[in-house]
């Protein structure tokens, strides 16, 4: 209550049908509000498909399909993208070549061998990289870098005699009677260069890792010195250096232009694939979806199958999976059996109707044994032919059958048994109609209490 003087007048003037107004809009309003941002915060919505717990449902069995198509595919489609260096360090190349995991012939990936110097002063040990005979050799031709040292040949710096350096880095020794020197070869090498010490590093690789020795590059004529050769250290080592940069800068863009085909190709190929997936397996409502969307709801349905199921059409295979999930499991007829329509065989001759006396096309059939969990699915005629079908009494069985028009006819286990069957083995059926519109597969499975 509030008091108001006008024209010096008192004037008493009530608020209770104003709160009363707004408090009653208040309250008709709340539940929409409160409801709207409940909606907001929990749906997430994929085009037409909603993704969250409470209602998805499966549109299609793409999602069954998706594992099995791009499997392989996935675990097939790599591209070795090791660098040059990278393949040095990794002992399973040999050279820029990847070793198969299954080699059973060494040689044919250790190609590089050293050979003794024969020339030259004896109480040193004078080597050099043995090149085959012929034409591009395969030291020449695979490590080119190697020319950089034309005309010289290496003096090892070690404690080793020119027997045990053969033994160690140049021979080995030989398991048959026969005398003849087998080499020891190599992957690959590389060389590095000490300014200070005018010594060189030989790093050798093979299939079980790396050793390294020291040694020095000199004229193989005696009568240049070696002062003569360390003069030229630098340029000679800025050669090999640089033919080795060559042959790497080469290799990566070869790489990378060899890596681009391949993931364009690739890619091209899992796009045609996607399409093909789409086309064959998902409903219009699943292609509509972008792949990151139908992915996601993909993961969702994958987490939640059985609910998802539930709310799933009910397509045939659609309760089959459901079934399935709950350990259900398909009980074939043998061909013979499938034609015999005597008693003790329990195949009949069926036709379908509504109640009303129409006859009905049948697409699909499906028995469950609801006792021993066992299902069985026959091919309708789409017309007015008989269909073939077991009719087993003696367990807790129901049948559903999709309608061409596709809604769902169906039989409870009271109505399954009292079938009639005449002396020729056939039986006309009168089925339970559902409009494909309000069903699902779990509102299937409620009716029929399996």
């Amino acid at each position: 209550m509030k008091k108001i003087y006008l024209n010096n007048n008192c004037i008493t003037v009530s608020f209770i049908f104003s709160m009363n107004r707004n408090f009653l809009l208040f309250l008709f309003l709340f539940p929409i509000l409160l409801f709207s941002q409940n909606e907001s915060d929990g749906n997430a919505n994929y085009g037409k498909i909603k993704v969250d717990k409470s209602d998805l449902k499966i549109f299609s069995q793409a999602y069954m399909h998706y594992p099995f198509i791009f499997k392989d595919f996935d675990r097939k489609a790599r591209f070795d993208t090791t660098s040059f260096e990278g393949r040095y360090l990794d002992t399973t190349y040999a050279n820029t070549i990847k070793i198969a995991p299954d080699y059973q012939f060494r040689e044919n990936y250790e190609i590089i061998a050293l050979d003794v110097y024969d020339g030259g002063n004896k109480e040193e040990v004078w080597f050099n990289f043995k090149k085959n005979s012929g034409y591009a050799s395969p030291l020449t031709r695979n490590n080119p870098e190697i020319n950089a040292f034309t005309g010289m040949v290496w003096v090892y710096k070690g404690n080793l005699t020119r027997k045990e350096f053969a033994k160690k880095y140049v021979f080995k020794k030989r398991k048959s009677f026969l005398k003849l020197k087998k080499y020891r070869q190599w992957t690959d090498f590389r060389i590095y260069y000490d300014n200070d010490a005018q010594v060189f590093t030989i790093q050798l690789k093979n299939l079980s890792g790396f050793i390294e020795f020291e040694a020095y590059p000199r004229y193989t004529s005696t009568t240049r010195s070696i002062k003569e050769a360390q003069e030229k250290y630098e340029k000679i080592y800025a050669n090999y250096l640089r033919t080795l940069k060559k042959r790497k800068v080469k290799f990566d863009k070869k790489l990378a232009k060899r890596q681009a085909v391949f993931y364009t190709s690739i890619n091209k190929y899992d796009e045609e694939l996607w399409t093909s997936f789409q086309t064959n397996y998902m409903t219009e409502e699943e292609r509509q979806l972008s792949r990151e969307d139908w992915l996601l709801y993909y993961d969702r349905v994958i987490a939640n199958e059985l609910k998802a199921m539930g709310n799933a059409s009910p397509t045939i295979e659609n309760l089959v999976r459901s079934i399935n999930i709950d350990g259900y499991k398909i009980k074939s007829i043998p061909l013979l059996n499938a034609q015999d329509f005597s008693q003790e065989n329990n195949m009949a001759k069926t036709l379908y109707e509504k109640d009303n006396g129409d006859k009905l096309a049948i697409t699909n059939i499906l028995v469950v044994d609801v006792t021993n969990k066992r299902y069985q699915k026959y091919a309708g005629s789409k017309g007015l032919k008989t269909i073939s079908v077991e009719l087993n009494k003696n367990d807790e069985c129901i049948l559903i059958a999709w309608l061409r028009n596709g809604d769902i006819g169906y039989l409870t286990a009271d109505e399954f048994n009292n079938i009639e069957i005449n002396d020729e083995r056939q039986a006309l059926i009168q089925l339970n109609i559902i409009n494909k519109k309000i069903a699902s597969v779990q509102m299937i499975r409620n009716q029929l209490n399996f």
